[in-house]
């Protein structure tokens, strides 16, 4: 009798400890849940396109100040409103000589924090 008592107490320990931890993971696996942070990345890093994007992760709607500069020349300078939890992209058009080696670096700020990407064209 007891050799069942205890296995049936296994059981609920279990399952009891097995929905805490589904509970926890799926919190976990929320990009948005009690995180704070944002992200900028090229769309297709390995052309030669310029288009880029910016994840707004922060929790609140955000405003990012962007500078696209070309072999260290700002070319653009502007602004854009990110909802919070989405995916804004951006598609620069620059006049870029082909026949010539560039560089493109997006500095992206936002409150005080500084992301800055680049990509070498050639």
């Amino acid at each position: 009798m007891s050799s069942k008592i205890i296995i049936i107490a296994t059981v609920i320990f279990l399952i009891a400890s097995f929905s805490v931890l589904f509970v926890i993971e799926a919190k976990n696996h929320n990009y948005d849940y009690k995180k704070a942070w944002s992200v900028v990345y090229f769309e297709n890093p390995r052309d030669n396109s310029l288009d880029f994007a910016i994840e707004n992760h922060e929790g609140v709607d955000a405003s990012y100040q962007y500078q696209v500069l070309l072999n260290g020349n700002k070319e653009i300078d502007s602004s854009v409103d990110v909802k919070a939890g989405a995916r804004q992209a951006i598609s620069p058009v620059l006049d870029i000589d082909e026949n010539q080696n560039s560089r493109v670096e997006v500095d992206v700020k936002f409150k005080d924090t500084n992301y800055k990407i680049y990509k070498d064209l050639k």
